[in-house]
């Protein structure tokens, strides 16, 4: 990956490859007893080398990529996840495989670095943030899902990166992150900081939009988005609620200590699954975990409690479950995707 796109984002972090643990934990315990109520069902293999967001600790304060790495099908058949064939492979390629089991996925790109898989409504396409050897921008990308190799690249005309895209319910529209570097010297020493703000592009008509400043959109029906916005004052990440039509901002959910990200509504458009850090004894111990919180703010709970991290959380399409991307059940801290059942 070009090293420019290697850079820290705010609280957002370039898709990388599974992070070497540096802590001394059992990352091979498939769950800890806070967890007891829960059947957590491993769906893919490790030796599928499955890509998760690069997590940053320093000193407890964590950073990471805030979209999601992988994606699951309206229907529940498939998932669409980051990959690669060996550890030492630089770019990350767009694997499809079922939901039901076997060891079968199909690689659906070649040849260019991507991440933020996401799966259009009718599950025919696969959009998501793809990047060329040597170019210094990502561009939000579409291909077939299940044929053809051909990808469009749909932002090629703007500067900046784009990530994590999502469609929104009638799939004519896609949201995304886009960010921008500006650099400053002091002296002959560079110093980089980011913008990101939310954008949606039109396939028909090719016509962009701008947002609100935040990164990781979620649509919603009804014409709103979920969406990640970064708290100036303790630098931690939230979720906030955008309404498209009246330009409302409404906060979902925010803690001083801890940071959010990756909103995910329910298909009854009740509830929000997301990204939240949580702390340990130790500043080493800090990792990310899934909450659980409907969208008015209230019921606020934390599903996992896993020592290893837990991201890119999904829901099924009844709802009663939920994926998501895994260190647990690996010697290595390796990623898998997991589902366990939230509705008994």
């Amino acid at each position: 990956m070009n090293k420019k796109l290697c850079l820290f984002l705010g609280l957002i972090l370039l898709a990388a490859a599974s992070c070497v643990p540096t802590r001394m934990i059992d990352y091979s315990q498939i769950s800890v007893p806070q967890e007891g109520g829960y059947q957590f069902k491993q769906i893919t293999a490790e030796d599928q080398i499955i890509w998760g967001p690069m997590v940053v600790n320093t000193s407890g304060k964590l950073q990471w990529f805030t979209g999601s790495m992988f994606d699951v099908s309206k229907d529940g058949e498939h998932l669409v996840y980051i990959g690669s064939t060996s550890a030492d492979q630089k770019e990350g390629n767009i694997y499809v495989r079922s939901t039901g089991g076997g060891r079968s996925s199909v690689q659906r790109t070649f040849g260019i670095s991507s991440s933020g898989p996401c799966f259009s409504p009718d599950g025919k396409f696969i959009c998501f943030s793809g990047t060329f050897a040597g170019q210094d921008k990502s561009n939000i990308c579409m291909i077939n899902t299940n044929e053809g190799s051909a990808i469009q690249h749909l932002t090629e005309s703007q500067s900046g990166v784009a990530t994590a895209p999502v469609f929104s319910s009638d799939g004519q529209s896609i949201f995304y992150t886009r960010g921008l570097a500006s650099t400053t010297y002091i002296g002959n020493v560079p110093s980089t900081t980011w913008t990101y703000s939310i954008w949606s592009m039109n396939k028909n008509t090719s016509i962009t939009t701008q947002y609100v400043e935040g990164s990781s959109p979620e649509f919603v029906p009804g014409d709103k988005l979920l969406f990640t916005k970064s708290n100036k004052t303790t630098n931690q990440g939230e979720i906030w609620m955008l309404d498209l039509k009246s330009g409302q901002e409404t906060l979902i959910l925010r803690d001083n200590l801890k940071g959010f990200s990756t909103p995910k509504i329910s298909p009854d458009g009740k509830r929000i699954l997301c990204v939240g850090s949580t702390t340990g004894a130790k500043p080493a111990d800090a990792n990310l975990n899934i909450f659980m919180v409907n969208v008015d703010g209230t019921g606020f709970q934390q599903l996992t409690f896993h020592p290893g991290s837990d991201v890119s959380p999904a829901w099924s399409p009844d709802g009663k479950s939920i994926y998501f991307l895994s260190q647990r059940g690996s010697a290595k801290g390796s990623y898998n995707v997991w589902s366990i059942d939230i509705v008994k």
